[in-house]
């Protein structure tokens, strides 16, 4: 028997196989897994012990024509108080709707986040607590299919929901620039969506030093730094810039972390001119910072965010961003999904990864 490649994945098993290990029919497959009556209870077990044992995911997208129900979407996000995931959300259910099909939202470690109970997502391990893996599972009793963002915790969603089609959603593939051996490629990596940060902060960093700025710090959301903060400072040495460690600091990935951030960066890096922030939540909040302290935006300091939210346009001055397109986003992710339950795609491997670009939307901070 011919092992597979270690970068391909496992073929999948048919309803054909099922049918010839069970000894029975294509039709008492179908029958038997859908529960319907017209057949013996004997052979029902039987059918579902062979489909279990060859790891058979049934064609979800054939399960609804016969039984006429709609495919069920999950949506599982780290924190519905950034408004990041509402904006993706509503892009999901959108895009979900014009298929006919419906979107239960699942947030998971937000509420713990915010209460000061449980880390940051990007301070976390692989490992859920014993709770939300629980409500994992019962997500997964419920939906056809799952798209997950989660922060770090994309391996743990990656096995909560291993028997039915799962696509990871953001930057978990972010390129390496300390370490060239992260980039070996990863044996039949789980379904996703990336989105080109790396190139949105080449964007970011470019229009700063085509504005005269020199002196250019980044507020991570980490202390270990993010695939963000690694481009960061793998693009100041191309554009030639001087980088220190009083060029970097972190903080919560929330509004009040930025406020703070903003006055840890000027008292650490007094020269600065222009900053880089994780995400626009933060930013936002950086903005606040630098005003409390007297500091101009951009006369002083420019400041670039990122994720290209609505909420940079509500605020004063309005924030220049990195903008991911949440519709196309979504569009590729259900794609993705439709894939998957069909048949005609794999449920892991190269050929079920796809990326999203970015573009800088400048206003009035930089």
């Amino acid at each position: 028997m011919t092992r597979p490649r270690d970068d391909q994945a496992p073929a999948r098993a048919t309803i054909i196989d099922v049918a010839r290990v069970a000894g029975v029919s294509r039709q008492t497959v179908t029958r038997s897994l859908n529960g319907m009556r017209d057949v013996s209870e004997a052979t029902r077990q039987r059918v579902i012990e062979v489909a279990a044992s060859l790891n058979y995911r049934p064609n979800r997208a054939a399960q609804h024509l016969v039984s006429g129900r709609t495919t069920t979407l999950g949506l599982v996000v780290d924190d519905l108080r950034n408004p990041y995931y509402p904006e993706l959300a509503a892009a999901l259910v959108q895009q979900a709707a014009e298929r006919g099909w419906t979107v239960l939202v699942a947030e998971v470690g937000g509420a713990g986040v915010a209460s000061g109970e449980r880390p940051a997502a990007a301070d976390r391990g692989p490992e859920l607590p014993d709770a939300e893996r629980a409500q994992l599972a019962e997500l997964a009793r419920q939906v056809d299919a799952v798209v997950g963002r989660n922060g770090a915790d994309h391996g743990a969603l990656q096995g909560a929901f291993a028997t039915i089609p799962f696509v990871s959603l953001g930057d978990q593939r972010t390129r390496d620039h300390d370490d060239p051996a992260a980039e070996e490629p990863v044996a039949a990596p789980v379904a996703g969506v990336d989105i080109d940060f790396d190139d949105g902060i080449r964007q970011a960093i470019a229009h700063f030093t085509a504005t005269g700025r020199r002196s250019i710090a980044m507020i991570d959301a980490s202390a270990e730094p993010s695939g963000r903060r690694l481009a960061y400072r793998a693009l100041l040495a191309e554009h030639g810039l001087p980088w220190s460690e009083a060029s970097e600091t972190w903080a919560d990935d929330t509004h009040q972390g930025g406020v703070a951030a903003a006055l840890r960066c000027r008292d650490a890096f007094p020269e600065v001119d222009a900053v880089l922030v994780f995400n626009d939540v933060m930013a936002v909040g950086v903005l606040k910072g630098f005003a409390r302290a007297g500091v101009r935006v951009p006369e002083d300091v420019a400041v670039i965010g990122i994720d290209g939210l609505d909420l940079g346009r509500f605020v004063t001055p309005e924030l220049t961003s990195v903008a991911v397109d949440k519709r196309d986003l979504a569009r590729l992710s259900l794609e993705l999904l439709d894939g998957m339950m069909s048949g005609a795609l794999p449920l892991s491997g190269p050929t079920v990864r796809r990326t999203v670009g970015v573009s800088l939307v400048v206003r009035e901070s930089a």
